[in-house]
């Protein structure tokens, strides 16, 4: 009998202050809000792989193995989401 997870979106509040830590404000369960921010946090790490990589390639492709291994990630947990672009820039 196996059981399964769900994901769900919190939003937090972080404080400016160090007294006090992040305060979570609100939890949402909504799969595709869920699946867009899963893609939206995909793309900013490719993009932000790209970018490193015009400074120096090595770093680049150390962050651009680390959006792939957070797209397979995240696509064993969200319902939906496409590794179609892992495959494709993993065979170019």
């Amino acid at each position: 009998m196996g059981t399964r997870g769900s994901i769900a979106l919190v939003l937090v509040y972080e404080p400016c202050t160090p007294r006090r830590g992040p305060v979570p404000l609100v939890r949402v369960d909504d799969p595709g809000l869920a699946l867009r921010v899963a893609e939206c946090a995909i793309a900013a790490a490719e993009a932000r792989a790209a970018e490193l990589s015009h400074a120096d390639e090595f770093l680049g492709e150390v962050e651009q193995a680390e959006a792939q291994r957070l797209r397979r990630v995240l696509a064993l947990l969200i319902p939906g989401l496409a590794i179609e672009r892992l495959t494709r820039s993993v065979v170019q």
